[in-house]
């Protein structure tokens, strides 16, 4: 059985997702970010392949920044974020 969003859980939910990710299609990111509505946000990354954060070489300086923050202070965005890769 798929896994059902209810307004109940977390509320501090922080997605992290790159835009063109064969594996997890971005698609499913989206819709995931509109069940938890203003419970989360997202960092998307206009970048391939499955690591949207801290990954070597071809990272994300901005979605490092976003996701250091958040697992330091547990504060998300204000809004949803597009950074490059």
């Amino acid at each position: 059985k798929p896994v059902r969003i209810t307004d109940q859980g977390p509320s501090n939910v922080l997605l992290v997702q790159n835009k063109r990710d064969v594996a997890t299609p971005y698609s499913g990111a989206l819709n995931l970010r509109r069940a938890y509505g203003d419970r989360a946000r997202m960092v998307s990354v206009d970048a391939m392949g499955h690591g949207a954060a801290y990954v070597e070489n071809d990272g994300s300086a901005c979605a490092d920044r976003k996701v250091t923050a958040f697992l330091l202070t547990g504060e998300r965005p204000e809004r949803d974020v597009l950074c490059r890769s």
